[in-house]
């Protein structure tokens, strides 16, 4: 029996177990992956060289919880002590990926497995063979791509979301889109072309319709259609403006913007259009336009109307001594028969250019008026004998005027004038015959309504012929000065300039409405009368041949008129008194001179007669005023009643002065109508 104290001696078995031993750790020391084993229990019994390598740590015999305080992540630890132990309690594999720390402090992702070791004959876990392998740059790159991936998600997010947006509003916008291909398959379409389309051609598109086969049925707009889509098929844009449709259903007008539709590669495989419903803002832009062109014609006419004003104010300073010194002319008696021929030639023509400057200040509204409470039924019985003569025997006159109603607020004389104006001209209109009807009757004016005046009650005298009646392009020239379609030598083309410009003058309007064949219809619109009908007074023209006596300021800045006017006051006996302007006249009353009546003209350099008129009743309330005016500008006239239109004859002047006359004395002035 060997003796229990000395040395063992290695056997052959313990070499080849040993040099065995040598080679499995030189063989694991070589692996790059860190090596171990640990018992049943978990407890390492062995590491190979990497471990060291990569922790700086030497081997040591370590449990798990050892090896996770010393080595794992703080992070990890838990879930890899779980993971361990869940594989002792139920000999299955285990499998954890966790970080290791390095020898430099840098944690590394691994991945860490083990499998158990049975004993052959028993059948339990005796060891457990395990490996660390490092996976930080499969790890690193797993998250790049799942960053990138979380990108690319988030991306395609944004990017489908933006387009869900713009989906939406291509979708429920009120432009019209819609994409077809160059065979005229829709591509796309949103509901506001789908609906349009619909209700403009009465059949509804959808995705992958033929358009022109949709409008098979209906070859003009197929026509139409094709025509349009064909200007965006010539690779270019293209921007048009037209109205499409059957013209028994709506037919708006569309601006429509054509694009060409381009692949990937740049070829043309379609057109995409927006379409926008235009029809309210060219609406708009024509009214706009008619309205610009509604001014122009209103400043054209207003600046006419002050020429022509201005003009007549001097033909009728001019015509004024010529008419009275015509008249003087004619009345003498010493003259052969072929002076007074010549005279009352020389008259007539002076009276039609009285009556030219007349309708020349009634359009540029400068006539002077008298407005009074007027009847225009009983006005226009009146005409009737003059009516029924001007027109002749082939034209049937109507007159609807029923009596009872207001007073239209107007000037007699020239209201007489313009509708004998009106019947001439309805006359001229029909030279076959025809009816002619002439209505007055009381009409509310309102929002919208056709005369376009203010808010109130008016008067409407309407004349209508049933003649050739006017084109658009006369009547938007009817009431132009001088414009007449009557020929030369026919007309002065001032009648309706000077109706219209009395309607004005007035507070009135001129509404005409006329076509080729449909006859013509005027209307004058007048001012309901606030104030109570005027008593008429009947006037005694005196005879000229009576002497009168008095005496007689006389204030006027033509001297030419002033003249005639002097000579025709000194014929009827009055002692006349000169003076060139009203500064002049207040000069002579200054130093007493005195007069028994003030006769001025009204429009004058400095002081007007108006003006002049106001300081005479001041001082001398005594003396009587008459105003001569030919020309009115807009001036109160209401405190100066007495009034002599230019041009005058002696006997118009005469009749004028009778109201001062009473007895041998002068009377203070009575007011005409």
């Amino acid at each position: 029996m060997a003796d229990p104290a000395s040395p063992t001696i290695p056997t052959a078995h313990d070499h080849i177990l040993a040099e065995g031993e040598a080679r499995f750790r030189q063989m694991v020391d070589t692996v790059p992956q860190i090596v171990w084993i640990a018992d049943a229990q978990g407890q390492i019994e062995f590491l190979n060289q990497q471990f060291t390598d990569y922790t700086g740590a030497s081997y040591r015999s370590m449990s798990p919880a050892e090896i996770a305080a010393a080595f794992i992540h703080p992070d990890d630890a838990p879930h890899v002590a779980a993971a361990f132990t869940a594989a002792l309690a139920t000999g299955t594999p285990h499998h954890c990926e966790h970080r290791i720390r390095s020898a430099t402090g840098e944690y590394r992702w691994f991945l860490d497995r083990a499998n158990p070791y049975r004993d052959p004959a028993t059948g339990e876990i005796t060891r457990w063979f395990g490996s660390s392998v490092d996976i930080h740059d499969r790890k690193a790159a797993e998250e790049a791509l799942r960053h990138s991936a979380s990108v690319l998600e988030e991306r395609v997010l944004a990017r489908t979301r933006e387009r869900n947006l713009l989906a939406t509003m291509i979708e429920n916008t009120d432009m019209m889109v819609m994409a077809v291909d160059l065979d005229f398959n829709i591509l796309a379409i949103n509901l506001a072309n789908a609906d349009e389309f619909e209700r403009v051609f009465g059949v509804r598109p959808r995705t992958g319709d033929n358009m022109l086969a949709l409008l098979a049925d209906q070859p003009e707009h197929q026509a139409e259609v094709r025509a349009a889509w064909l200007c965006g098929m010539r690779n270019e844009p293209v921007t048009l403006i037209d109205d499409f449709g059957d013209p028994d259903r709506a037919r708006p007008y569309y601006a429509i913007n054509l694009h060409p539709l381009r692949d990937d590669r740049g070829r043309q495989i379609g057109v995409y259009q927006f379409v926008t419903d235009v029809t309210e803002r060219l609406r708009r832009d024509h009214q706009l336009a008619d309205a610009q062109e509604a001014l122009r014609q209103a400043q054209k006419m207003e600046a006419m109307g002050q020429l022509t004003g201005g003009v007549a104010h001097d033909f009728n300073n001019l015509l004024t001594p010529i008419v009275g010194v015509l008249d003087m002319l004619g009345r003498r008696t010493a003259s052969s028969e072929r002076e007074q021929r010549l005279i009352a030639g020389a008259l007539q023509s002076a009276e039609r250019a009285k009556t030219l400057v007349q309708r020349l200040l009634a359009f540029a509204r400068r006539q002077p008026l008298q407005p009074v409470a007027v009847d225009l039924a009983e006005l226009v019985a009146g005409m009737g004998e003059l009516i029924a003569s001007t027109t002749g025997p082939q034209i049937n006159v109507v007159v609807d005027a029923p009596s009872g109603l207001p007073r239209a607020s107007a000037d007699a004389n020239q209201v007489e004038m313009a509708l004998l104006n009106l019947v001439v001209n309805a006359r001229d209109a029909m030279p076959a015959g025809g009816t002619l009807r002439i209505g007055v009757a009381e009409e509310a004016v309102g929002d919208g309504h056709r005369a376009r005046l203010p808010h109130g009650r008016y008067l409407r005298l309407g004349v209508s012929d049933s003649g050739t009646g006017m084109d658009a392009a006369t009547l938007a020239r009817a009431i132009e000065p001088f414009f007449s379609t009557k020929g030369v030598g026919k007309g002065t083309g001032l009648g309706l300039s000077m109706v219209h410009g009395l309607a004005l003058q007035l507070g009135g309007t001129l509404t005409i409405a006329s076509a080729p064949g449909a006859g013509t219809q005027i209307e004058l619109w007048l001012p309901r009368s606030a104030a109570a009908d005027a008593p008429v007074e009947t006037v005694v023209i005196a005879d000229p041949a009576t002497r009168t006596s008095g005496r007689v300021l006389l204030v006027d800045d033509e001297e030419l008129v002033r003249l005639s006017t002097a000579d025709m006051l000194a014929e009827l006996g009055y002692d006349v008194v000169e003076a060139s302007s009203g500064e002049e006249a207040l000069g002579l009353i200054e130093r007493g001179v005195a007069f028994d009546l003030l006769l001025t003209d009204h429009l004058m350099p400095g002081i007007t007669g108006a003006e002049l008129a106001a300081l005479v009743r001041a001082r001398r309330p005594d003396a009587g005023v008459l105003l001569i005016s030919g020309y009115a500008e807009g001036d109160d006239l209401s405190h100066v009643t007495a009034r002599l239109t230019k041009p005058f004859r002696k006997d118009e002047l005469a009749a004028a002065l009778a109201p001062f006359a009473a007895a041998a004395e002068m009377l203070v002035a009575t007011p005409l109508v």
